[in-house]
Order: C-alpha cells, then sequence, then structure tokens
C-alpha cells in the first residue's frame, strides 16, 4: 500500500467512526427515485418534535414539512404493534388530493376544505407524503409536492 493510499485509508477510516453512513441511505435515496412524476417540488423538513405522551402507552411525533407553495405538519402516533396513524394538515387549506407512498404500495385520500388528513393503518418503514394539484381545490399547486421519506 502506498502512503497516499495509507493516508486515504486512515480518513475514510475517522470519518466511519465520527460520521459514518446511516444505514437506510441506500434504501431511501432508491425510494425516493422510484417516483414515477419527476417533475415535483421537494419540502424541507422544517421541525421534528419530541415523541409526546412518554408516560403513557400511546406515542405521538409530530413532524412539519414546507415547501415554497405549502407546509404540512403530520402527527404520526401508534395504530398497533407494527402499524401507526398519520394525521396531517396542510397550509393553507385545501382539498387535495393526498398520497401517501410505502414500499408495499401506495394509499390515497383527500384533504377535507380545511387541509385534515388521515391514513390510519400504515405499516412501519419508509413512508413520502406527495400532494397533488387537484381540480376545485382552493390551494392551486403547479406541480406535486413531496416530503422528503421519512422512518416510521
Amino acid at each position: 500500500m502506498t502512503d497516499d493510499q495509507m493516508v486515504l485509508r486512515a480518513v475514510h477510516d475517522m470519518w466511519e467512526s465520527l460520521d459514518p453512513v446511516p444505514v437506510d441511505l441506500a434504501d431511501r435515496v432508491l425510494f425516493t427515485l422510484q417516483l414515477e412524476d419527476l417533475e415535483f417540488e421537494l419540502m424541507r423538513l422544517q421541525e421534528a418534535l419530541a415523541p409526546m405522551g412518554a408516560r403513557g402507552a400511546e406515542t405521538a411525533s409530530t413532524v412539519t414539512f414546507s415547501a415554497e407553495s405549502l407546509t404540512v405538519m403530520v402527527t404520526v402516533s401508534d395504530s398497533g404493534p407494527h402499524h401507526r396513524r398519520i394525521d396531517g394538515w396542510i397550509a393553507p387549506g385545501g382539498a387535495l388530493r393526498v398520497e401517501l407512498r410505502t414500499p408495499r404500495g401506495v394509499h390515497e385520500t383527500h384533504a377535507d376544505a380545511d387541509g385534515r388528513f388521515a391514513f390510519a393503518e400504515v405499516p412501519s418503514g419508509l413512508v413520502q407524503i406527495m400532494i397533488h394539484p387537484t381540480n376545485g381545490a382552493t390551494v392551486p399547486l403547479h406541480r406535486p409536492v413531496v416530503t422528503p421519506p421519512v422512518q416510521l
């Protein structure tokens, strides 16, 4: 091994111990690349609040995503040993089509006029929410808006 290779190996080992690559990084990238409609606006994670109700049997976490065109707040709570419930609010509110992507398939619902939506039993694992432009909705979207994949 040359001196350069030994230095590169030492740098590699240092970063592996200080900041290792997340175990699920490849899965998240592949999950995102599976989007059929690549013309979308990607939301940013704004805020993730710690689990609530830590003393009780139920737990919930709230996550907020934002994009230029809208904001989505999502609360995730337990819905069984391997399932979660997702309650979401879109702001500004509007009756938009909401899609929940999972590795096992796509679930779809419509938000009400105030922007509320829910998915009752979502299997644990990677999920991604996609909000579509919808005819008649008061919120004018020009293209779908997508959250980054998150692990439930």
